[in-house]
């Protein structure tokens, strides 16, 4: 700090509010004249005489330690003497500039004021010392006024039933303190119950602050409910006070507009002639509130405005946060293609600057971040929450939108679950939002209030979060849901509800996602409409994807999966369409939709199969060899026997030779015989990453049916040569180095192709033994790459040798060796009922479903409890494979 600014002690207003001691606090506290208008630059300290408070202490720079010591001495028998005393002290200690070391006196002359008769004057000052804590933010310095006030009033050190204050206005005073303790130091919301009858009993002053105090807890909790039911206590309060403190009465009337949205006398009153720094907080607040409703034009306007005010009255601060809520605006409702808001307010912050329009905490967003680092969570949720509520009153959507994603995450840390959707959900991190959901596990949690709000980012983050939920949505809500997505992308369409233009997550998308999720469950009125809106979005100008492509493969596969007649002949056109167009990858689900429609699809097909769409003539021979062309088959055996291109010089990744493979397993044993010694033979390259090798082995599994014996005891041998140690590859040593996550470039593949040599091995096994050697090389591989284990199952699932003993042990690993232990605990008829249990109560869906899908096409363990379990599962997918019902509509 320049030696000048020490004239805040005792002139400068705007100075004091950044040490969080109110000017007017200290002239009628301490008795120093208020400055007039004239005196704005009153010189401060010396450089000297700070530099000597600082190395021998404020108190003996001030020559005030021995007053102070006298002062002691006095206190019990001349109390009146003994509070000039410390009057004194705290006089000196302000006109040196310590006003926070001549508050800390502040408990011992309210106690003295008790016993001299000036009973109003020690509440007034504890009071004060109260909302300087919550100005600051800091709970312990509002415990410590607690503490005091306790003591003033009697009451025990530690409670013993009911108490009595020594006086009702005292009383008051404690009641008001704990009201303003409790919230200031709750890491999470709490219902609010202002101190009515203790208010009663204060000044205006401080009813007016308890009140406002009670209403920005509310918005700062998102409690706008209470503000409305409490309206006119706010009002009231204002009212008292209008005069003598009109930033306050601005703020509580502040509160009350932003939840009832009533704004025309505070806008009337801020083109009338106020302050221009609480001109600039009207306008902000105003632009906030604009916001909320989704109205940016409006929004953008006020917060120029707001900005150039707060320039006027060199509130550089707060013009800086306006101008990054601009531009938020700009981002979500426009296309940011000239920013020009941040080099501006990194300009202003770089001024110097008044002390902010709406005093507060500092640094609350580093003080929760350090609270993190050093896992202290209470304390982090504590300053978060702050650093809400100082986002929201200053109108500083930046850091409150900030301030929310924060609580989210440490909410979702904690275990607090509902609070971390609320909150992730509120700052439109809808990736984030998944991870709140796939956090419930199997317990619904209804965000649809959500949904329907006209924020872009909070309905999208909304619609994703119940998409990851989706199959736990209960029966008797789902048309709802799905109602309401349909909604969302008819209000996107009609304008009613602004979407983002450019920039995720955007409403429409987002609601196409969570039909895409619930597409096997919809009626067939709901399954009509969806497809007649996406049949305009089937093509596309080429080399191009429309951004409901995905969830468009998805809805079209679970239409066609689960509904007849026209509706499926409808989806599994649009679904062929979509293939045609290759713009994303087909998972499984569309694919099987396909291959169950594949009389329809096959002529469509065989067009692109002739064409430049390597993946229908691959679906085609998967589908039905007898459909792939000679000529076809022979140049994928081309292209499999031609020489790796990774080499010194270079390596890539993506072989396409899975594919292939598929294409010239219908060639004769000779030709593919050829195709496998050159995939072995890539394999083994040391210049081939493990991503490369994979698709060889697996392409290679494709090849070897129908080997003869000598050949396929050769390639067997070799196959388990490479899943106990593979080739080193000077591809995968590169890509290593440069795993470090101090890297510039970082690449951190992970893969490992053992599995896809154990599964090859597997495909080759013919006796008893081999089988046996090709099960303890898979189960040595557990754990090992990064399928989860898939590869491994596979080849267990394989030989199937020998595993009854293993069951146990498959039924602790991977979701897949779960799944494994499941159909074979069903297959057997000799493992106990508890494994089917165990497995029927398993965290992971995937497992619960497999088991599911295992029973229902079992006729063993008919009456078992996993039976039962099952068909009263959370989730529909679950539940429907239990019961086996069909879910043709």
């Amino acid at each position: 700090m320049a030696a000048n600014d020490h004239s805040v002690a005792i002139g400068q207003v705007g100075s004091l509010g950044t040490l969080n001691v109110e000017a007017r606090t200290v002239h009628m506290n301490f008795h120093v004249p208020a400055p007039s208008s004239s005196s704005a630059e009153a010189v401060g300290p010396s450089p000297l005489d700070t530099a000597d408070a600082v190395s021998l202490g404020p108190l003996a720079s001030t020559e005030a330690q021995g007053l102070l010591d006298r002062a002691n001495q006095l206190a019990a028998d001349d109390p009146r003497a003994a509070l000039e005393l410390f009057r004194e002290v705290q006089r000196r200690l302000v006109a040196a500039g310590f006003p926070i070391h001549a508050a800390e006196f502040d408990h011992r002359v309210a106690a003295l004021c008790v016993s001299t008769g000036e009973e109003d004057t020690a509440v007034r000052l504890m009071l004060q010392s109260l909302w300087e804590a919550d100005i600051s933010g800091s709970s312990m310095r509002a415990d410590r006024v607690l503490g005091a006030l306790r003591n003033l009033a009697g009451f025990p050190d530690f409670p013993k039933g009911s108490e009595e204050p020594l006086t009702a206005r005292l009383g008051a005073a404690v009641e008001i303190a704990e009201f303003v303790s409790d919230h200031l130091q709750t890491p999470v919301p709490l219902p609010i119950e202002i101190p009515s009858e203790a208010i009663s009993l204060v000044d205006a002053e401080d009813r007016a602050r308890t009140v406002l105090f009670a209403a920005e807890s509310a918005l700062g909790d998102d409690n706008l409910a209470w503000i409305v039911n409490n309206r006119q206590v706010i009002t009231t309060a204002a009212d008292e006070i209008a005069h003598t403190l009109p930033e306050i009465a601005l703020r509580l009337r502040l509160a009350s507009a932003d939840a009832t949205g009533e704004w025309g006398d505070l806008l009337h009153a801020a083109s009338s002639g106020i302050a221009r720094n609480l001109k600039a907080l009207v306008l902000a607040r105003h632009a906030r509130h604009k916001l909320l409703q989704a109205v940016p034009i409006e929004a953008d306007r006020d917060w120029r405005a707001a900005v150039n005010e707060a320039c006027l009255s060199e509130r550089y601060t707060d013009a800086a946060d306006w101008l990054l809520s601009q531009r938020f605006v700009a981002n979500r409702f426009g296309v940011l293609a000239d920013d020009k808001w941040h080099p501006l307010a990194q300009a202003l912050l770089n001024m110097p600057s008044k002390a902010r329009i709406v005093a507060g905490a500092e640094s609350v967003r580093e003080l929760g971040l350090a609270a993190l680092h050093f896992n202290s969570p209470r304390i982090a949720a504590i300053n978060l929450r702050r650093h809400l509520l100082e986002g929201i009153r200053s109108a500083s959507f930046f850091d409150e939108r900030d301030a929310r994603g924060l609580l989210g995450a440490h909410y979702l840390a904690c275990g607090e679950l509902p609070l971390a959707a609320f909150y992730t959900i509120g700052a439109g991190n809808y990736k984030e939002s998944r991870d709140v959901a796939k956090a419930f596990g199997d317990t619904y949690h209804d965000v649809t209030e959500l949904i329907k709000s006209p924020l872009s980012w909070v309905c999208a983050s909304a619609l994703e979060f119940t998409t990851q939920q989706a199959d736990l949505i209960p029966d008797n809500d789902l048309n709802s849901v799905v109602a309401q997505a349909l909604s969302t992308i008819d209000d996107v369409a009609s304008g009613a509800r602004l979407d983002s233009p450019v920039f995720s997550p955007q409403m429409r998308r987002s609601a196409y996602g969570l039909l895409a999720a619930v597409s096997e469950r919809l009626t067939a009125c709901d399954a009509e409409t969806v497809l007649k809106l996406l049949s305009g979005f089937v093509e596309c100008e080429k080399h191009h994807y429309r951004p409901t492509d995905e969830s468009h493969v998805l809805i079209a596969a679970g239409i066609a999966q689960t509904h007849t007649g026209e509706l499926r002949g409808a989806a599994v056109k649009q679904l062929i369409g979509l293939y045609g167009r290759a713009s994303h990858a087909f998972g499984d689900s569309a694919r099987r939709a396909l291959a169950a429609n594949f009389d329809q699809v096959r002529d469509r097909l065989h067009e692109m199969a002739e064409g430049t769409h390597l993946d229908a003539a691959a679906f085609l021979a998967w589908q039905d060899p007898a459909d792939t062309t000679t000529d076809a088959a022979q140049a994928a055996a081309q292209r499999l026997c031609q020489p790796a291109k990774s080499g010194p010089n270079g390596f890539g990744v993506g072989t396409g030779a899975v594919n292939d493979s598929l294409l010239a397993a219908s060639l004769s044993e000779p030709e593919r015989i050829s195709c496998i010694e050159m995939l072995f033979k890539k394999a083994e390259s040391s210049w081939e990453p493990a991503t490369n090798r994979d698709d060889y082995l697996r392409a290679a599994s494709n090849l070897v049916n129908g080997i003869p014996g000598d050949t396929r005891r050769t390639y067997f041998t070799k196959a388990l040569s490479f899943a106990s140690d593979m080739p080193h590859s000077k591809a995968d040593a590169f890509q290593a180095s440069m795993s470090s996550p101090l890297s510039a470039m970082r690449v951190n593949d992970g893969s490992d192709c053992r599995p896809a040599a154990v599964y090859l091995a597997g495909r080759l096994a013919d006796t008893v033994e081999e089988k046996q050697r090709v099960r303890d090389a898979a189960l040595r591989l557990v754990g090992v790459g990064t399928d989860e284990d898939y590869r491994v199952t596979k080849t267990l699932q394989l030989v199937q040798s020998q595993l009854d003993g293993s069951v146990g042990l498959l039924a602790q690993g991977s979701w897949t060796l779960k799944s494994l232990a499941a159909m074979l605990w069903v297959e057997s008829t000799t493992l106990p009922d508890e494994v089917g249990i165990a497995l029927s109560r398993d965290p992971d869906v995937r497992v619960r479903k497999a088991l599911a899908r295992a029973l229902s096409s079992s006729p063993n363990r008919a009456d078992s409890i996993a039976r039962i379990t099952l068909a009263q599962d959370p989730r529909w997918s679950v539940r429907t494979l239990s019961n086996n019902r069909s879910t043709d509509r």
